[in-house]
């Protein structure tokens, strides 16, 4: 089960930064439905690792890659790299609205 609380933050991060209704996302939600594709999820770790500081690898053999890969899949991945100081940006990305750039 995905962790809720990274699966929020990757919604925010993925609405401010791609455009999308959060509506249409969860963490069922296959990224390639969505438009995403894997050039577009290298991105989106780029940004968790700015705006969050989790060092996300994009070259670990664990890393979600192909076209079943779902959102809840990405939090899965970004969690093995968060720690208890990261959680706290979490925190506030995941509240923050979408369109405020935190």
């Amino acid at each position: 089960m995905a962790d809720q609380l990274i699966v929020d933050t990757l919604v925010r991060l993925i609405v401010s930064h791609f455009e999308m209704d959060p509506a249409q996302l969860s963490a069922d939600s296959n990224l390639q439905h969505l438009g995403l594709d894997s050039i577009a999820l290298a991105e989106l770790l780029v940004v968790v690792e700015e705006e969050t500081g989790i060092d996300v690898p994009l070259t670990d053999e664990a890393m979600p890659a192909g076209p079943e890969v779902t959102l809840g899949a990405v939090a899965d991945y970004v969690a093995r790299f968060a720690d208890d100081s990261t959680r706290a940006v979490l925190h506030a990305l995941a509240a923050a609205p979408a369109d405020v750039d935190a």
